[in-house]
């Protein structure tokens, strides 16, 4: 942790060999990509539309920070040395909470109010379909 807050192992120029963490950095990446996969062919199942538009949220966040990390691995594996810095990463990283912090406003303030809302107009289409 002690690590991670000195401003000198951000902006310094990483080794030209790829380092452990760059190797676990590269397959959690990888891995995001595979859960966003995952959460695409599950969303094909999900019949509430309120549920399946949050749960999308996540299917995004995913498939565009694990893209774009993949990206960023590939540039590190090249060694390319304005683009393969750790303060990318940092940036990665940051847009990436900031993005959960957006999905959580959205969980707390609106989700509630359009899951009633779908809810409500589902029961009153159950019932002015019947009447026909």
């Amino acid at each position: 942790m002690k690590l991670l807050l000195d401003p000198i192992f951000w902006l310094s120029q990483p080794p030209s060999t790829l380092t452990r963490a760059d190797i676990f950095l590269g397959y959690f990446f990888l891995a995001l990509v595979g859960v966003s996969i995952i959460i695409w062919i599950w969303t094909r199942f999900i019949r509430h539309s309120v549920w399946k538009k949050f749960i999308k949220q996540f299917e995004y966040l995913y498939l565009t920070i694990g893209l774009i990390g993949l990206l960023w691995f590939g540039i590190r594996y090249e060694n390319t040395p304005i683009f393969a810095c750790r303060y990318w990463m940092g940036i990665i990283l940051l847009i990436a909470i900031i993005w959960k912090i957006f999905i959580l406003k959205y969980l707390i303030f609106n989700f509630p109010a359009e899951v009633k809302d779908y809810n409500h107009e589902q029961i009153k289409n159950k019932y002015i379909n019947s009447k026909r």
